[in-house]
């Protein structure tokens, strides 16, 4: 089974995933695929032609009954064809739809001719046939995890019941960031398009709608999930193919305008917590959400410490690490209790300043909350918010989050751990 990696850019590209990503002119085939994973760069700033209430082949020369290879099934003259910016949401197009090694050459209406190249194949019947709704709902939720609004780099890793994807984790692409279905091509029953999202475990709830530009004027992409939006708290339905015994990601979520529909061609997306430049390079010590890292743990503990004699902080790899390859290891080894583990004191944390920490807990854990904390000088009245296992997605990265309230000046940040017995887990690129 072939596992596929994507990367968001201000160039189109497909490449092998251990080959820098090379972005073909308008005009070109892209690069196609070999036999391992691919890595794949975007820069679908935006699905030409979609809107709220503009279904993608309504107004774009884009055929559902004839293969794109066909002539009826693309038309060469209007839509599509006719911009650059259709040109790109036609090659993302193919390249959802369409395998590796299959093609579709069309000229416009001045005589230039340009090749799409497939390299997915989600839909591979759509070269010579009809796309029906399998084929339109696993093509939109690609397209939709394609969607890069931030003219920045952005690899990510895609799964789904396609078996031209599958299901499997990366360790390079630890956080889970989103999960996209629905269906672009047509309106419902709201005269609406059913272009949807809902957040990932992995990061904050802004970082999906940030990078695909759900806020923006007129953008058709909506979440409309309570909690945060997040797909977990949501009744999203987990995949049965599980890494370490954490799901890969869903096989179902239900969704929609009125009458909520259940997708069942959802694609997840996995992410590093990185922030890339316009060259695509790294930003050192910052998350994918812009923040600054104040504790990495690469060279030790950063001054953590515990009272609790029963606990040992160490820098450790073990589950990898956030902005880098380490995070802080917290060992505990003894019965039911409340733990904590405390940063320097010292800092002078301003009222609305939000403190967010990455936190990795085993699939059987034994804790039963997680709970950041912020401390007052000469103690008492810390703010503190309560977070329950059952909120986190055990056996994966996940971020907790605590706001200086009006009034307190925060001097030193914390984690509570609530626990029925011995754990482990760990904790890395704090920010605020």
């Amino acid at each position: 089974m072939r596992h596929v990696g994507f990367g968001s850019s201000a160039s189109i590209a497909i490449a092998l995933a251990s080959a820098a990503c090379i972005a073909p002119r308008d005009n070109e085939a892209g690069v196609q695929s070999a036999d391992s994973e691919l890595v794949s760069a975007n820069g679908l700033t935006a699905i030409n032609g979609l809107t709220m209430t503009n279904g993608l082949t309504m107004t774009n020369g884009l055929g559902l009954r004839n293969g794109l290879t066909m002539t009826n099934g693309l038309t060469m003259t209007n839509g599509l064809m006719s911009t650059s910016a259709g040109r790109t949401t036609l090659a993302y197009l193919v390249r959802c739809a369409l395998p590796a090694g299959q093609k579709v050459i069309r000229k416009d209406a001045t005589g230039a001719s340009y090749t799409f190249a497939g390299a997915l194949g989600l839909a591979p019947q759509w070269e010579t046939g009809a796309c029906d709704t399998a084929c339109q709902e696993w093509v939109s939720a690609c397209m939709l995890a394609h969607v890069n609004t931030t003219g920045v780099h952005v690899p990510i890793w895609l799964v789904g019941a396609n078996p031209a994807i599958g299901w499997g984790q990366n360790a390079d692409y630890p956080n889970q960031e989103g999960t996209f279905f629905g269906n672009i091509f047509k309106l419902n029953e709201a005269r609406t398009v059913d272009a949807y999202y809902c957040n990932g475990a992995g990061f904050l709830s802004d970082v999906v709608p940030g990078r695909i530009g759900a806020g923006q004027r007129n953008a058709p992409y909506r979440n409309l999930f309570n909690e945060g939006g997040y797909c977990h708290l949501n009744g999203c339905l987990p995949s049965t193919a599980r890494t370490h015994n954490v799901p890969d990601g869903y096989r179902q979520c239900e969704m929609g305008d009125g009458t909520s529909t259940a997708w069942t061609r959802p694609i997840t997306v996995w992410r590093q917590n990185q922030a890339y430049d316009a060259a695509g390079a790294i930003i050192e010590g910052t998350t994918a959400d812009g923040r600054t890292v104040r504790y990495d743990f690469e060279s030790g503990t950063d001054g953590w410490t515990s009272g609790n004699g029963n606990i040992t902080l160490t820098s450790s790899s073990s589950a990898g690490g956030q902005t880098g390859g380490r995070a802080l290891h917290v060992s505990y080894d003894s019965g039911s209790s409340r733990v904590q583990i405390a940063g320097p004191a010292g800092l002078s944390l301003d009222a609305g300043s939000q403190v967010s920490f990455y936190l990795f807990v085993s699939a059987n854990t034994a804790l039963t909350s997680v709970n950041p904390l912020i401390k007052r000088a000469g103690g008492g009245g810390d703010m503190r918010v309560e977070n329950p296992i059952a909120n986190l997605l055990k056996g994966s990265w996940n971020v907790v989050t605590v706001t200086v309230p009006p009034g307190m000046v925060g001097t030193q940040v914390a984690i509570e751990f609530e626990t029925s017995g011995a754990f482990s887990a760990s904790v890395d690129a704090i920010t605020w």
